[in-house]
């Protein structure tokens, strides 16, 4: 067997290059235009906005669920404005414009219940007491006597209402029925109109608020059998004593009917507004104001 010797060098690279001539004859070198882009480093968040990017079009839907999301964050903080400037704060502005009112003196308070109780027969005051008695007893009881002219009464509806056991002292006014439902005051105790007027045979009845715009009764429910409550009335002062503290339902009304003896009906709100707290009490003594 023959062997080829091999080509020179010079041969060789002139083979090699007429190869490679040839083929970039037949595929020419790819254009600057066609060249593939270098590639770019990010971040993960970066490549993950940029993929995103198309999705983040907003559409009249989305602009429209844009506004009223605006608008309802704007109708709840009007709400909570309106809540807080008529009730929280428009209870600090009266809480710190009215004066501090005195307490009731001690001495009517100690008064014992044994000595000046209610006589069953009676119904209608002024009631008399011990000290008094003296005008209507004895043999000569139609003799000419100095006797004490009686205050006289201009107003007999309860102008103010003290609980001393759980520190309320509240004005009172007259309210009315209003598109079928009772009226509540506001920063007092409401005298219910038409109901019996203290000291009379009856039901006096009174409501008022236990949460916002002054919440006098917010504390009826510490109220417990015994305590006593005074209403000041005509220039008369008279003294209750509680009966019964109990819930009803709204529609219970029967707890303002008139009553054959003298009571005190105290009413408000309780349960998330769902019932009616009640307070009974019943007349003990009556006495002039002095």
């Amino acid at each position: 067997m023959i062997r080829r010797p091999a080509p020179p060098p010079a041969e060789a690279d002139a083979h090699h290059d007429k190869a490679l001539l040839d083929d970039l004859l037949r595929n020419p070198p790819t254009t600057r235009e066609t060249r593939p882009r270098p590639a770019v480093l990010r971040s993960v968040a970066e490549e993950r906005r940029v993929a995103l990017r198309p999705f983040l079009v907003r559409t009249g839907f989305d602009t429209a669920l844009h506004v009223a999301e605006r608008l309802l964050l704007l109708a709840v903080l009007a709400f909570f404005a309106y809540w807080f400037v008529s009730g929280v704060g428009r209870d600090m502005w009266v809480a710190w414009q009215q004066p501090a009112r005195p307490t009731p003196a001690p001495a009517l308070l100690a008064l014992p219940l044994a000595a000046t109780a209610v006589p069953d027969q009676a119904v209608a005051l002024p009631f008399t007491t011990p000290d008094m008695e003296w005008q209507f007893s004895g043999p000569d009881y139609m003799a000419p006597r100095a006797v004490i002219a009686p205050r006289d009464r201009t107003d007999e509806r309860p102008q103010r209402l003290l609980m001393p056991s759980i520190g309320v002292d509240t004005p009172v006014t007259e309210v009315f029925i209003r598109n079928g439902a009772w009226q509540v005051a506001d920063y007092a105790a409401g005298y219910h109109h038409g109901t019996a007027l203290p000291g009379t045979r009856g039901n006096t009845v009174m409501a008022g608020h236990a949460g916002l715009r002054g919440g006098v009764f917010r504390d009826l429910g510490s109220l417990q059998t015994g305590d006593e409550l005074i209403v000041e009335a005509g220039g008369w002062r008279y003294r209750y004593r509680v009966r019964d503290v109990r819930s009803v339902w709204p529609t219970q009304t029967e707890v303002m009917q008139p009553t054959p003896t003298p009571v005190l009906t105290l009413i408000t709100c309780t349960a998330w507004d769902t019932q009616r707290l009640v307070v009974v009490a019943d007349l003990v003594d009556g006495r002039p104001m002095s």
